[in-house]
């Protein structure tokens, strides 16, 4: 995953967004999430006029982002990447800090599927705001 890290900072380089794992760097994630988000188009006619991106471009996208995260995660509070069959659903990517799980892979490609309604920036505060109860 700190493979995939890099090349999200190579991204945003490209870009012109910096990416340096800090804890701040987390909203230009989300402005970049943003600025792919809306190249995808939506409704009928849009996917007429303009091609989707394929679902492995998104996956990729999503674990170049979501990487990133966990890595900043992993810098700042600990904890190390993990492959889980979690809730029997297959293999997931999974960031364990402690006794806590989280899933930044998951909460990117949901973003890049939903839109700002699961907005990065804010998982990642409200995901560290309990990281103290669980270390």
């Amino acid at each position: 995953m700190e493979a995939y890290s890099l090349d999200a900072v190579d991204y945003a380089k490209k870009i012109k967004k910096t990416l340096d794992f800090s804890e701040s760097s987390i909203q230009q994630v989300e402005d970049i999430c943003t600025l792919l988000y809306n190249e995808i188009p939506k409704g009928f006619f849009g996917k007429l006029i303009k091609k989707s991106p394929s679902e492995e471009a998104i996956i990729k996208m999503s674990k170049m982002f979501g990487g990133y995260i966990g890595q900043v995660m992993i810098k700042h509070y600990g904890g190390n990447w993990a492959i889980e069959d979690f809730l029997n659903q297959g293999n997931t990517l999974v960031v364990n800090i402690g006794e806590m799980k989280t899933f930044p892979v998951s909460k990117v490609y949901k973003r890049f599927k939903n839109g700002q309604e699961d907005n990065v920036y804010y998982y990642y505060f409200a995901i560290t705001k309990e990281l103290p109860k669980a270390i």
